[in-house]
């Protein structure tokens, strides 16, 4: 019975004290059972024996001694082997009580709760720990009250363990707990093992621990989100992006890589192997040949035209990172810039030859010059000499006719002497007035002409060339008008001025038509170069195009049209005219257009500077 009784003890144990948690069985001995059962086969045997010898006669006072010392010593014996054996029991359950809880303490201490599942009565026991995971405390509770603790979304994948694990044995299921109030949910995986015959057949209970795998979950989706992010930033950038584990198998690339490359996706899958992801992207590729930038940059030009720079890198686990950046418009820059530098190249022999060129042609040009100023020195020499020889006869012609159209002496006879005499002296006097200029303008050539400069109205010496026009005018038809306001004497050359004032009045008596209006305006100024005073003769002639006026000033430069040649003259006047205000730090201005006449305005400084008259003295 006791045998029976210790081989059953843990089938009679209390819900709540789980079969697995002991090491080994409630202590019981062979030995100790066979003893006791040996020393009540002697009782029975001897008291069998003390029957029949009862019953055999009387017995003698020493034989009735020892039937009786033989049970006593059989019972004492028994006392003393009963009571070792009891406290053998109770060490052996001590020592089974002490391994328990130091399992339990071991588990618990891991935060590793247990759990045993009765599948008969559908009720959970729960430790401490497996409770605090559920947030309640341990104990026993019921199997529909931990499901409804469960996700909804989980409970399908719990019963379902719960039914595989019924029948085969083997529990391992993940499922998540939703926070309570004031907590946070809570991921636990549940693993375990059947165990007790269920009468319907495979297994009555299952036994096994609870695992708080919240910050493993947290860690996991948080190492997900990371490598998504990466991922996002990877397609992101404008390089291409590969990377090999340290067995040369493809982790992850980039769509720039499938791009470039002209990978198909079934060529990259995780895992595939580096040099058949490498040979297919060879096709791909034109040339490829080593960069300046060192032995891990190399640059490939590949089938489309495009240029890549490939750079590959090592990782701290052996690994290997391939970059591949676009360098298209960089080799296209390089490319220019080399052909550039070779134009510039040609450029410069090409300047050094026109700077030998230029040199030789700056040496003739030298001679040139100075053969040139020697003839010009000479022609100006020749025209002042020639000048003097001609006015001598010209004077004399000029004077003797005058007193022939005079008649001084007497009449001439015929008229047409008188006529004849008339046109000597106004070709003599035209003459004469060309010759004037060209020595005028061979001494300002040669620099030889002189100004006097002195304080003077210019009012006096408008009305004085008016005065020498007058006729001219009015024989033509003309009005003369003189727009002066008050203005301050000038410092200028009183026989240049004048002479200005001629040359542009007389072209404005030249080319107004009859009926015309020649004005003479001047104005008072101030600029960046100081007080000056501008004068301007406005006509309302024929005009002049705007393509004759640039050349208008330049020597012996005449207008072609038909009232110019009607018109004598050198084209020496306006070049004098500008010549002779530029002498006076003025400037010349010629406004025109054809049938609205023709406004010339110079403007002079009132006081002549330091540097001008040191120009002029220089000159």
């Amino acid at each position: 019975m006791a045998g029976r009784a210790g081989d059953n003890a843990a089938d009679a144990r209390p819900l709540g004290q789980p079969a697995g948690l002991a090491l080994t069985r409630p202590p019981t001995q062979r030995f100790a059972r066979v003893a006791i059962l040996a020393a009540l086969l002697l009782i029975a045997v001897y008291t069998a024996m003390a029957v029949l010898r009862l019953r055999a006669g009387p017995q003698s006072p020493d034989e009735q001694l020892v039937w009786v010392l033989v049970p006593l010593a059989v019972a004492f014996a028994l006392g003393v082997l009963l009571w070792m054996e009891s406290r053998r029991v109770e060490r052996t359950h001590a020592a089974y009580t002490d391994s328990e809880q130091r399992f339990r303490l071991a588990v618990e201490a891991a935060r590793c709760g247990i759990w045993e599942w009765d599948l008969a009565s559908d009720t959970i026991f729960m430790s401490d720990v497996t409770g605090d995971l559920f947030g309640w405390r341990g104990g026993v509770v019921d199997g529909q009250q931990v499901l409804d603790r469960v996700s909804p979304g989980h409970r399908d994948g719990l019963r379902e363990a719960l039914s595989t694990a019924a029948v085969y044995g083997e529990f391992d299921v993940s499922f998540r707990v939703p926070s309570l109030a004031g907590s946070r949910p809570v991921w636990i995986d549940a693993r375990g093992q059947g165990f007790g015959k269920s009468p319907e057949g495979g297994f009555a209970r299952i036994i096994g621990v609870a695992l708080d795998v919240t910050e493993e979950r947290l860690a996991q989706a948080r190492a997900q989100s990371a490598e998504s992010r990466l991922r996002d930033a990877i397609e992101s950038v404008s390089e291409a992006f590969v990377l090999w584990d340290r067995n040369g198998r493809l982790l992850m690339c980039n769509r720039n890589f499938r791009d470039f490359f002209r990978l198909e996706a079934q060529v990259l899958k995780p895992g595939a192997s580096r040099e058949t992801v490498e040979a297919t992207a060879q096709l791909a590729m034109r040339q490829e040949f080593p960069a300046a930038g060192g032995q891990d940059v190399r640059e490939a030009e590949l089938v489309d035209g495009r240029w890549v720079q490939i750079t590959e890198r090592r990782t701290a686990e052996g690994g290997l990172v391939v970059t591949a950046a676009d360098v298209t418009v960089l080799k296209t820059q390089e490319e220019a810039r080399r052909r550039n530098e070779e134009e510039l190249r040609k450029v410069v022999t090409n300047l050094e030859r026109s700077q030998e060129q230029l040199s030789e042609l700056a040496r003739k040009y030298e001679a040139e010059k100075v053969r040139a100023e020697g003839a010009n020195q000479a022609k100006s020499e020749f025209l002042a000499n020639m000048s003097h020889e001609l006015r001598t006869p010209l004077n004399a012609i000029n004077g003797f006719s005058e007193i022939m159209v005079g008649e001084m002496y007497g009449p001439l006879g015929d008229s047409r002497y008188r006529d004849y005499c008339r046109d000597i002296l106004n070709s003599g006097q035209h003459l004469l007035a060309l010759i004037n200029d060209i020595l005028d303008m061979s001494k300002i050539e040669a620099g030889k002409l002189s100004l006097r400069f002195e304080p003077m109205s210019l009012e006096e010496v408008a009305e004085d060339a008016l005065r020498l026009v007058r006729n001219r005018a009015e024989t033509a038809g003309l009005t003369l008008l003189l727009d002066f306001v008050e203005l301050p004497d000038v410092e200028a050359d009183y026989r240049a001025i004048k002479q200005v004032l001629l040359n542009l009045l007389s072209n404005a008596v030249k080319f107004t038509p009859r009926g015309g209006r020649i004005t003479i305006r001047a104005e008072r100024r101030e600029d960046a170069l100081g007080e000056r005073v501008r004068v301007s003769v406005q006509d309302t002639g024929i005009g002049i195009a705007s393509a004759d006026l640039e050349r208008l000033a330049r020597p012996f430069e005449q207008i072609e049209s038909q009232q110019a040649k009607t018109q004598q003259g050198t084209g020496l006047g306006l070049a004098l005219t500008k010549s002779l205000v530029e002498m006076h730090g003025g400037l010349l201005d010629l406004r025109s257009a054809p049938g609205q006449g023709t406004t010339a305005s110079f403007s002079l400084p009132v006081r002549q500077t330091a540097l001008a008259l040191a120009g002029m003295a220089a000159a």
